[in-house]
Protein backbone atom coordinates (compact mmCIF):
# COMPACT_ATOMS: atom_id res chain seq x y z
CA UNK A 1 0.00 0.00 0.00
CA UNK A 2 1.44 3.38 -0.74
CA UNK A 3 1.63 6.35 1.61
CA UNK A 4 -1.54 7.98 -0.59
CA UNK A 5 -3.82 4.91 0.27
CA UNK A 6 -2.23 4.79 4.04
CA UNK A 7 -3.23 8.69 4.39
CA UNK A 8 -6.77 8.39 3.15
CA UNK A 9 -7.62 5.26 5.37
CA UNK A 10 -6.13 7.29 8.47
CA UNK A 11 -8.14 10.29 7.28
CA UNK A 12 -11.48 8.42 7.35
CA UNK A 13 -10.62 6.53 10.75
CA UNK A 14 -10.09 9.66 12.22
CA UNK A 15 -13.80 11.14 10.75
CA UNK A 16 -15.49 8.29 11.92
CA UNK A 17 -14.01 8.19 15.40
CA UNK A 18 -14.74 12.57 15.40
CA UNK A 19 -18.78 11.24 14.68
CA UNK A 20 -18.72 8.33 16.46
CA UNK A 21 -20.64 9.42 20.11
CA UNK A 22 -18.68 8.73 22.96
CA UNK A 23 -19.93 6.10 25.65
CA UNK A 24 -20.56 7.18 28.84
CA UNK A 25 -20.54 5.12 31.56
CA UNK A 26 -22.50 5.92 34.91
CA UNK A 27 -22.43 5.51 38.55
CA UNK A 28 -26.08 5.54 40.16
CA UNK A 29 -27.00 4.63 44.13
CA UNK A 30 -30.55 3.70 44.38
CA UNK A 31 -31.59 3.85 48.30
CA UNK A 32 -34.72 2.48 49.12
CA UNK A 33 -35.65 4.51 51.96
CA UNK A 34 -38.72 2.72 53.27
CA UNK A 35 -40.80 -0.28 53.05
CA UNK A 36 -44.36 -1.33 54.16
CA UNK A 37 -44.43 -3.06 57.49
CA UNK A 38 -45.51 -6.29 56.15
CA UNK A 39 -42.63 -6.68 54.42
CA UNK A 40 -41.00 -10.31 55.72
CA UNK A 41 -38.10 -9.58 57.61
CA UNK A 42 -35.75 -11.69 55.59
CA UNK A 43 -37.08 -11.00 52.32
CA UNK A 44 -34.88 -10.01 49.98
CA UNK A 45 -35.15 -7.07 47.10
CA UNK A 46 -33.80 -6.55 43.82
CA UNK A 47 -33.72 -3.83 41.16
CA UNK A 48 -35.57 -4.97 37.96
CA UNK A 49 -34.53 -2.07 35.19
CA UNK A 50 -34.30 -1.27 31.74
CA UNK A 51 -30.58 -1.83 32.20
CA UNK A 52 -30.23 -5.68 32.30
CA UNK A 53 -34.12 -6.86 30.27
CA UNK A 54 -36.37 -6.41 33.54
CA UNK A 55 -35.07 -9.61 35.34
CA UNK A 56 -36.75 -9.59 38.53
CA UNK A 57 -33.64 -11.50 40.52
CA UNK A 58 -30.36 -11.11 39.16
CA UNK A 59 -27.87 -11.45 42.03
CA UNK A 60 -25.79 -8.72 41.18
CA UNK A 61 -28.98 -6.37 41.40
CA UNK A 62 -29.87 -6.97 45.11
CA UNK A 63 -30.45 -4.61 47.62
CA UNK A 64 -27.73 -3.82 50.09
CA UNK A 65 -29.63 -3.58 53.83
CA UNK A 66 -27.88 -1.47 55.84
CA UNK A 67 -27.92 -0.73 59.44
CA UNK A 68 -30.27 2.72 59.59
CA UNK A 69 -32.87 -0.09 57.96
CA UNK A 70 -32.51 1.45 54.59
CA UNK A 71 -31.88 -0.49 51.25
CA UNK A 72 -29.12 0.27 49.07
CA UNK A 73 -27.20 -0.76 45.58
CA UNK A 74 -24.65 0.81 43.20
CA UNK A 75 -25.15 0.41 39.60
CA UNK A 76 -23.23 0.82 36.17
CA UNK A 77 -24.89 1.39 33.39
CA UNK A 78 -24.71 3.38 29.81
CA UNK A 79 -28.03 4.23 29.15
CA UNK A 80 -28.72 8.04 30.65
CA UNK A 81 -32.64 6.90 31.23
CA UNK A 82 -33.18 4.42 34.21
CA UNK A 83 -36.39 2.76 33.83
CA UNK A 84 -36.26 0.53 36.86
CA UNK A 85 -38.77 -0.90 39.31
CA UNK A 86 -37.92 -2.76 43.35
CA UNK A 87 -38.78 -6.79 43.45
CA UNK A 88 -38.12 -9.09 45.88
CA UNK A 89 -37.10 -11.62 43.43
CA UNK A 90 -40.03 -12.13 41.10
CA UNK A 91 -43.28 -10.37 39.34
CA UNK A 92 -45.43 -11.58 41.45
CA UNK A 93 -44.08 -9.63 44.38
CA UNK A 94 -43.29 -6.50 42.82
CA UNK A 95 -43.91 -3.21 44.10
CA UNK A 96 -47.71 -1.40 43.83
CA UNK A 97 -49.23 1.89 44.11
CA UNK A 98 -50.89 2.71 48.00
CA UNK A 99 -54.05 0.97 46.61
CA UNK A 100 -52.27 -2.47 45.66
CA UNK A 101 -53.03 -1.51 41.76
CA UNK A 102 -49.88 -1.85 39.53
CA UNK A 103 -47.48 0.91 39.75
CA UNK A 104 -46.21 1.94 36.30
CA UNK A 105 -42.18 1.86 35.39
CA UNK A 106 -40.08 4.59 37.54
CA UNK A 107 -38.06 6.53 35.30
CA UNK A 108 -35.11 8.79 36.29
CA UNK A 109 -33.30 10.67 33.86
CA UNK A 110 -29.44 10.69 34.20
CA UNK A 111 -27.77 14.17 34.50
CA UNK A 112 -24.15 13.36 35.81
CA UNK A 113 -22.62 10.11 37.43
CA UNK A 114 -22.61 9.37 40.93
CA UNK A 115 -26.27 10.82 41.50
CA UNK A 116 -28.28 9.00 44.26
CA UNK A 117 -32.00 8.06 43.66
CA UNK A 118 -34.14 7.46 46.71
CA UNK A 119 -37.55 5.76 46.38
CA UNK A 120 -40.11 4.51 49.21
CA UNK A 121 -41.65 1.36 48.04
CA UNK A 122 -45.52 1.61 49.32
CA UNK A 123 -47.10 -1.63 48.91
CA UNK A 124 -46.06 -5.28 47.43
CA UNK A 125 -48.61 -6.61 45.25
CA UNK A 126 -48.86 -10.02 46.39
CA UNK A 127 -49.33 -9.39 49.99
CA UNK A 128 -51.65 -5.86 49.59
CA UNK A 129 -55.61 -5.60 50.40
CA UNK A 130 -56.30 -2.75 48.69
CA UNK A 131 -59.54 -1.44 47.38
CA UNK A 132 -58.96 -3.26 44.56
CA UNK A 133 -59.49 -6.50 46.27
CA UNK A 134 -62.86 -5.84 46.98
CA UNK A 135 -63.85 -4.84 43.38
CA UNK A 136 -62.51 -7.47 42.17
CA UNK A 137 -64.59 -10.07 44.21
CA UNK A 138 -67.83 -7.79 43.33
CA UNK A 139 -67.16 -8.44 39.92
CA UNK A 140 -66.70 -12.17 40.79
CA UNK A 141 -70.03 -12.32 42.81
CA UNK A 142 -71.94 -10.53 39.94
CA UNK A 143 -70.15 -12.90 36.88
CA UNK A 144 -71.71 -15.74 38.75
CA UNK A 145 -74.53 -14.34 39.07
CA UNK A 146 -74.93 -13.23 35.31
CA UNK A 147 -74.44 -16.91 34.66
CA UNK A 148 -77.38 -18.53 37.33
CA UNK A 149 -79.48 -15.65 35.05
CA UNK A 150 -78.61 -16.38 31.89
CA UNK A 151 -79.91 -20.25 33.16
CA UNK A 152 -83.33 -18.89 34.75
CA UNK A 153 -84.06 -16.47 31.91
CA UNK A 154 -83.68 -19.20 29.41
CA UNK A 155 -86.04 -21.19 31.47
CA UNK A 156 -89.21 -19.87 31.50
CA UNK A 157 -92.12 -21.33 29.16
CA UNK A 158 -93.72 -19.59 26.72
CA UNK A 159 -90.85 -17.28 26.69
CA UNK A 160 -90.06 -14.53 23.86
CA UNK A 161 -87.38 -16.36 22.39
CA UNK A 162 -86.00 -13.24 19.73
CA UNK A 163 -86.11 -11.02 22.64
CA UNK A 164 -84.49 -13.20 25.08
CA UNK A 165 -81.63 -14.39 23.22
CA UNK A 166 -80.88 -10.88 22.39
CA UNK A 167 -80.59 -10.65 26.56
CA UNK A 168 -78.95 -13.89 26.90
CA UNK A 169 -76.09 -12.58 24.66
CA UNK A 170 -75.88 -9.14 26.29
CA UNK A 171 -75.86 -10.92 29.55
CA UNK A 172 -73.11 -13.80 28.13
CA UNK A 173 -70.69 -11.02 26.96
CA UNK A 174 -71.43 -8.79 29.98
CA UNK A 175 -70.47 -11.81 32.38
CA UNK A 176 -66.96 -12.81 30.41
CA UNK A 177 -66.50 -8.69 30.68
CA UNK A 178 -66.97 -8.67 34.20
CA UNK A 179 -64.53 -11.70 34.36
CA UNK A 180 -61.89 -10.61 32.46
CA UNK A 181 -62.42 -6.81 34.15
CA UNK A 182 -61.75 -8.72 37.43
CA UNK A 183 -58.73 -11.06 35.98
CA UNK A 184 -56.61 -7.73 34.95
CA UNK A 185 -56.15 -7.38 39.11
CA UNK A 186 -54.90 -10.55 40.17
CA UNK A 187 -50.96 -10.53 39.66
CA UNK A 188 -50.90 -13.95 38.76
CA UNK A 189 -53.37 -13.91 36.58
CA UNK A 190 -51.89 -11.32 34.48
CA UNK A 191 -48.68 -13.04 34.85
CA UNK A 192 -49.83 -15.99 33.59
CA UNK A 193 -52.54 -14.71 30.50
CA UNK A 194 -51.83 -11.13 30.18
CA UNK A 195 -54.14 -10.98 27.22
CA UNK A 196 -57.17 -11.25 29.21
CA UNK A 197 -56.64 -7.01 29.27
CA UNK A 198 -58.14 -7.44 25.84
CA UNK A 199 -61.43 -8.86 27.03
CA UNK A 200 -63.35 -6.49 28.90
CA UNK A 201 -62.38 -4.13 25.90
CA UNK A 202 -64.70 -6.18 23.39
CA UNK A 203 -68.15 -4.72 25.40
CA UNK A 204 -67.77 -0.96 24.56
CA UNK A 205 -69.12 -1.54 20.86
CA UNK A 206 -71.37 -4.34 21.82
CA UNK A 207 -73.11 -3.10 24.23
CA UNK A 208 -75.24 -0.20 23.06
CA UNK A 209 -76.33 -2.36 19.36
CA UNK A 210 -77.39 -5.02 21.78
CA UNK A 211 -79.29 -3.57 24.27
CA UNK A 212 -80.58 -1.36 21.35
CA UNK A 213 -81.74 -4.41 19.79
CA UNK A 214 -83.09 -6.31 22.82
CA UNK A 215 -85.35 -3.14 23.91
CA UNK A 216 -86.44 -2.83 19.79
CA UNK A 217 -87.91 -6.18 20.04
CA UNK A 218 -89.25 -6.26 23.24
CA UNK A 219 -91.30 -3.47 22.40
CA UNK A 220 -91.43 -2.59 18.80
CA UNK A 221 -93.36 -5.93 16.48
CA UNK A 222 -91.43 -5.17 13.25
CA UNK A 223 -88.44 -7.44 11.82
CA UNK A 224 -85.36 -5.82 12.30
CA UNK A 225 -83.30 -5.28 9.06
CA UNK A 226 -79.45 -5.26 8.48
CA UNK A 227 -78.42 -5.93 12.22
CA UNK A 228 -74.74 -6.31 11.01
CA UNK A 229 -74.65 -3.18 10.57
CA UNK A 230 -74.39 -2.44 14.20
CA UNK A 231 -71.43 -4.34 14.71
CA UNK A 232 -69.24 -2.86 12.21
CA UNK A 233 -67.01 -0.80 15.35
CA UNK A 234 -66.91 -4.03 17.02
CA UNK A 235 -65.71 -6.01 13.95
CA UNK A 236 -62.99 -3.19 13.41
CA UNK A 237 -61.92 -3.58 16.71
CA UNK A 238 -60.93 -7.05 16.82
CA UNK A 239 -58.93 -6.75 13.80
CA UNK A 240 -56.79 -4.50 15.74
CA UNK A 241 -56.66 -6.32 18.72
CA UNK A 242 -54.52 -9.26 16.35
CA UNK A 243 -51.74 -7.97 16.23
CA UNK A 244 -51.38 -7.91 19.74
CA UNK A 245 -52.95 -10.97 20.25
CA UNK A 246 -50.31 -12.93 18.33
CA UNK A 247 -47.17 -11.74 19.91
CA UNK A 248 -44.91 -12.88 23.20
CA UNK A 249 -46.89 -12.31 26.66
CA UNK A 250 -44.20 -10.94 28.11
CA UNK A 251 -43.74 -8.54 25.84
CA UNK A 252 -47.04 -7.71 25.87
CA UNK A 253 -46.61 -7.18 29.72
CA UNK A 254 -44.05 -4.85 28.95
CA UNK A 255 -46.29 -2.51 26.60
CA UNK A 256 -48.81 -2.51 29.32
CA UNK A 257 -46.36 -1.62 31.88
CA UNK A 258 -44.66 1.07 30.04
CA UNK A 259 -48.13 2.41 29.02
CA UNK A 260 -47.67 2.00 25.46
CA UNK A 261 -51.07 0.94 24.59
CA UNK A 262 -52.58 3.61 26.49
CA UNK A 263 -53.13 5.82 24.11
CA UNK A 264 -55.13 3.22 22.39
CA UNK A 265 -56.98 2.04 24.92
CA UNK A 266 -58.04 5.91 26.12
CA UNK A 267 -58.58 6.38 22.27
CA UNK A 268 -61.09 3.66 22.24
CA UNK A 269 -62.86 4.73 25.26
CA UNK A 270 -63.50 8.09 24.05
CA UNK A 271 -64.51 6.61 20.33
CA UNK A 272 -66.86 3.96 22.36
CA UNK A 273 -68.36 6.62 24.89
CA UNK A 274 -69.54 8.27 21.84
CA UNK A 275 -70.80 5.71 20.12
CA UNK A 276 -72.30 4.55 23.66
CA UNK A 277 -74.26 7.86 23.75
CA UNK A 278 -75.49 7.54 20.17
CA UNK A 279 -77.29 4.14 20.94
CA UNK A 280 -78.32 5.81 24.45
CA UNK A 281 -80.24 8.36 22.11
CA UNK A 282 -81.91 5.38 19.84
CA UNK A 283 -83.34 3.52 22.66
CA UNK A 284 -84.97 6.95 24.65
CA UNK A 285 -85.98 7.81 21.04
CA UNK A 286 -87.59 4.39 20.66
CA UNK A 287 -89.29 4.07 24.14
CA UNK A 288 -90.82 7.60 23.67
CA UNK A 289 -92.28 6.14 20.72
CA UNK A 290 -93.50 3.37 22.15
CA UNK A 291 -94.98 5.15 25.14
CA UNK A 292 -97.25 7.39 22.67
CA UNK A 293 -98.68 4.49 21.71
CA UNK A 294 -102.60 4.43 22.99
CA UNK A 295 -104.19 1.83 25.34
CA UNK A 296 -101.24 0.42 27.34
CA UNK A 297 -101.86 -1.84 29.81
CA UNK A 298 -100.64 -1.40 33.43
CA UNK A 299 -98.41 -3.73 33.09
CA UNK A 300 -96.78 -2.36 29.85
CA UNK A 301 -96.83 1.17 31.59
CA UNK A 302 -95.00 -0.35 34.41
CA UNK A 303 -92.30 -1.80 32.68
CA UNK A 304 -91.83 0.76 30.43
CA UNK A 305 -91.43 2.87 33.57
CA UNK A 306 -88.50 0.32 34.59
CA UNK A 307 -86.52 1.05 31.20
CA UNK A 308 -86.77 4.40 32.02
CA UNK A 309 -85.11 4.07 35.28
CA UNK A 310 -82.52 2.04 33.37
CA UNK A 311 -81.33 4.49 30.84
CA UNK A 312 -81.79 7.31 33.28
CA UNK A 313 -79.12 4.96 35.01
CA UNK A 314 -77.01 4.56 32.02
CA UNK A 315 -77.45 9.11 31.37
CA UNK A 316 -75.31 8.81 34.80
CA UNK A 317 -72.89 6.12 33.60
CA UNK A 318 -72.40 8.16 30.20
CA UNK A 319 -71.70 11.47 32.38
CA UNK A 320 -69.39 9.81 34.24
CA UNK A 321 -67.28 7.87 31.64
CA UNK A 322 -67.12 11.99 30.24
CA UNK A 323 -66.04 12.96 33.59
CA UNK A 324 -62.99 10.93 33.69
CA UNK A 325 -62.29 11.20 30.09
CA UNK A 326 -62.31 15.12 30.79
CA UNK A 327 -60.18 14.43 34.05
CA UNK A 328 -57.96 12.28 32.05
CA UNK A 329 -56.78 14.72 29.21
CA UNK A 330 -57.03 17.85 31.82
CA UNK A 331 -54.13 15.82 33.85
CA UNK A 332 -52.74 15.36 30.43
CA UNK A 333 -52.82 18.39 29.22
CA UNK A 334 -51.37 20.68 32.36
CA UNK A 335 -49.06 17.32 33.26
CA UNK A 336 -50.60 16.84 36.72
CA UNK A 337 -51.04 13.27 37.72
CA UNK A 338 -54.77 12.45 37.96
CA UNK A 339 -54.58 9.17 37.23
CA UNK A 340 -55.68 7.85 40.41
CA UNK A 341 -58.79 10.08 40.20
CA UNK A 342 -60.04 8.40 36.50
CA UNK A 343 -59.07 5.24 37.36
CA UNK A 344 -61.96 5.36 40.28
CA UNK A 345 -64.55 6.58 38.41
CA UNK A 346 -63.48 3.52 36.04
CA UNK A 347 -64.25 0.97 38.63
CA UNK A 348 -67.46 2.80 39.94
CA UNK A 349 -68.26 2.72 35.88
CA UNK A 350 -67.79 -0.93 36.05
CA UNK A 351 -70.23 -1.46 39.17
CA UNK A 352 -73.04 0.55 37.48
CA UNK A 353 -72.47 -0.91 34.31
CA UNK A 354 -72.85 -4.75 36.08
CA UNK A 355 -75.88 -3.66 37.67
CA UNK A 356 -77.94 -1.79 35.03
CA UNK A 357 -78.09 -5.40 32.67
CA UNK A 358 -78.47 -7.57 36.08
CA UNK A 359 -81.28 -4.79 37.38
CA UNK A 360 -83.00 -5.43 34.02
CA UNK A 361 -82.70 -9.48 33.77
CA UNK A 362 -83.87 -9.74 38.06
CA UNK A 363 -86.97 -7.88 36.60
CA UNK A 364 -87.62 -9.75 33.53
CA UNK A 365 -87.04 -12.89 36.06
CA UNK A 366 -89.52 -11.26 38.55
CA UNK A 367 -91.75 -10.90 35.47
CA UNK A 368 -91.74 -12.89 33.25
CA UNK A 369 -94.85 -11.89 31.44
CA UNK A 370 -92.27 -9.30 29.54
CA UNK A 371 -90.55 -12.03 28.81
CA UNK A 372 -93.42 -14.34 26.92
CA UNK A 373 -94.79 -13.85 23.88
CA UNK A 374 -97.73 -11.31 23.37
CA UNK A 375 -100.47 -12.85 21.85
CA UNK A 376 -101.48 -11.66 18.44
CA UNK A 377 -104.64 -11.02 16.97
CA UNK A 378 -106.29 -11.30 13.81
CA UNK A 379 -108.33 -8.39 14.08
CA UNK A 380 -105.48 -5.85 14.42
CA UNK A 381 -107.87 -2.98 13.24
CA UNK A 382 -110.25 -1.59 16.45
CA UNK A 383 -111.71 1.39 17.12
CA UNK A 384 -109.62 3.50 19.79
CA UNK A 385 -113.31 4.97 20.99
CA UNK A 386 -114.65 1.38 21.23
CA UNK A 387 -111.71 0.64 23.52
CA UNK A 388 -112.33 3.14 25.92
CA UNK A 389 -116.11 2.25 25.84
CA UNK A 390 -115.74 -1.44 26.75
CA UNK A 391 -113.19 -0.53 29.23
CA UNK A 392 -115.27 2.41 31.22
CA UNK A 393 -118.53 0.32 30.88
CA UNK A 394 -116.62 -2.71 32.13
CA UNK A 395 -115.07 -1.13 35.29
CA UNK A 396 -118.61 0.62 35.93
CA UNK A 397 -120.35 -2.89 36.67
CA UNK A 398 -117.00 -4.50 38.12
CA UNK A 399 -117.37 -1.84 40.55
CA UNK A 400 -120.37 0.29 41.70
CA UNK A 401 -122.50 -3.00 40.11
CA UNK A 402 -120.49 -5.48 41.99
CA UNK A 403 -120.66 -8.01 38.99
CA UNK A 404 -117.54 -10.10 39.96
CA UNK A 405 -119.59 -11.52 43.47
CA UNK A 406 -122.38 -13.87 40.83
CA UNK A 407 -120.51 -17.05 40.75
CA UNK A 408 -121.82 -18.02 37.57
CA UNK A 409 -120.44 -14.74 35.87
CA UNK A 410 -118.76 -16.00 32.76
CA UNK A 411 -117.32 -13.51 29.70
CA UNK A 412 -120.23 -14.05 27.31
CA UNK A 413 -122.60 -12.99 30.21
CA UNK A 414 -119.88 -9.98 30.75
CA UNK A 415 -119.79 -9.21 27.00
CA UNK A 416 -123.95 -9.04 26.62
CA UNK A 417 -123.75 -6.56 29.31
CA UNK A 418 -121.75 -3.95 27.79
CA UNK A 419 -122.49 -4.96 25.09
CA UNK A 420 -120.30 -5.65 22.88
CA UNK A 421 -118.39 -9.07 21.20
CA UNK A 422 -116.35 -11.95 22.88
CA UNK A 423 -113.25 -12.02 21.20
CA UNK A 424 -113.47 -7.46 22.09
CA UNK A 425 -113.96 -7.92 25.71
CA UNK A 426 -110.89 -10.38 25.74
CA UNK A 427 -108.80 -8.35 23.91
CA UNK A 428 -109.89 -5.34 25.75
CA UNK A 429 -108.69 -7.18 29.46
CA UNK A 430 -105.75 -8.66 27.64
CA UNK A 431 -104.33 -5.58 26.54
CA UNK A 432 -105.81 -2.81 29.48
CA UNK A 433 -105.46 -5.28 32.28
CA UNK A 434 -102.63 -7.63 31.33
CA UNK A 435 -104.77 -10.67 32.76
CA UNK A 436 -106.99 -12.93 31.11
CA UNK A 437 -111.47 -12.91 32.28
CA UNK A 438 -110.79 -15.25 35.41
CA UNK A 439 -107.66 -13.31 36.64
CA UNK A 440 -109.49 -10.36 36.07
CA UNK A 441 -113.05 -11.24 38.02
CA UNK A 442 -110.65 -13.40 40.93
CA UNK A 443 -108.65 -10.21 41.56
CA UNK A 444 -111.64 -8.01 42.53
CA UNK A 445 -113.21 -11.16 44.34
CA UNK A 446 -109.31 -11.75 46.34
CA UNK A 447 -110.12 -7.54 47.13
CA UNK A 448 -113.39 -8.12 48.07
CA UNK A 449 -112.56 -10.90 50.65
CA UNK A 450 -110.05 -9.03 52.17
CA UNK A 451 -112.02 -6.21 52.71
CA UNK A 452 -114.33 -8.00 54.33
CA UNK A 453 -112.25 -10.29 56.98
CA UNK A 454 -110.39 -7.15 57.68
CA UNK A 455 -114.11 -5.77 58.62
CA UNK A 456 -114.88 -8.74 60.88
CA UNK A 457 -112.00 -10.81 61.41
CA UNK A 458 -114.25 -13.50 63.55
CA UNK A 459 -116.12 -14.57 60.18
CA UNK A 460 -115.41 -17.53 58.55
CA UNK A 461 -113.14 -17.56 55.97
CA UNK A 462 -115.12 -19.77 53.34
CA UNK A 463 -118.04 -18.41 54.08
CA UNK A 464 -116.72 -14.88 52.97
CA UNK A 465 -115.65 -16.98 50.23
CA UNK A 466 -118.30 -18.41 48.70
CA UNK A 467 -119.83 -14.58 49.20
CA UNK A 468 -117.65 -13.16 47.31
CA UNK A 469 -118.05 -15.35 44.19
CA UNK A 470 -115.86 -18.46 44.43
CA UNK A 471 -117.87 -21.49 44.10
CA UNK A 472 -115.63 -24.10 46.19
CA UNK A 473 -112.75 -23.55 49.07
CA UNK A 474 -109.83 -25.09 46.51
CA UNK A 475 -110.85 -22.76 43.64
CA UNK A 476 -110.65 -20.36 46.13
CA UNK A 477 -106.82 -20.90 47.71
CA UNK A 478 -105.48 -21.34 44.51
CA UNK A 479 -106.93 -17.74 43.28
CA UNK A 480 -105.44 -16.29 46.52
CA UNK A 481 -102.04 -17.60 46.38
CA UNK A 482 -101.76 -16.78 43.03
CA UNK A 483 -102.62 -13.17 43.10
CA UNK A 484 -101.16 -12.16 46.96
CA UNK A 485 -98.31 -14.91 46.94
CA UNK A 486 -99.25 -16.40 50.37
CA UNK A 487 -102.37 -18.22 51.81
CA UNK A 488 -104.92 -16.47 53.26
CA UNK A 489 -103.78 -16.85 57.18
CA UNK A 490 -100.40 -15.69 56.27
CA UNK A 491 -101.78 -12.61 54.33
CA UNK A 492 -103.44 -11.76 57.74
CA UNK A 493 -100.98 -12.68 59.37
CA UNK A 494 -98.11 -11.05 58.09
CA UNK A 495 -100.92 -7.58 57.72
CA UNK A 496 -101.15 -8.34 61.67
CA UNK A 497 -97.46 -8.32 62.22
CA UNK A 498 -96.99 -4.74 60.26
Amino acid sequence: MNNKGFLCILFLAICLCGLAKPISRYNTTIIIEQVPSNTPHDASLYLASNVDGWLPDLENRQFERLADGTYQLRITHDTDTLSFKITRGNWDAVEARDNGRALPNRVHYIKHTGEVVRVSVEVWEDISIGSYTIHMFFLLIMSIQGFLLIIAINTIRNQNKRANSILSILLVLITISLLGRASTFDPDLFTWQPKLIFVPELILFTYGPIFYLYIQKLLVVEKTRNVWIHFIPAVLQIAIYIPYLLIDGQVLIYLIIDKELFPYFAISGFISLLFNGFYWWKCRELMIRYANQDHLSEKQNKYLRFLNGVLNIKAVYLTLWFAAAVIFLTGEIFETDLLYISENLIDVLWLLFSLIIFALAFYAVKHPEVLREKKKYQDNKINPNEINQVKDKLLEILNKDNLYLRPDLTLENVAHMIPTATHTLSRVINEQFDQNFTELINTYRVNAFIERIESNPKDSYLEVALAVGFNSKPTFNRAFKKIKKCTPREYFKHSKNT
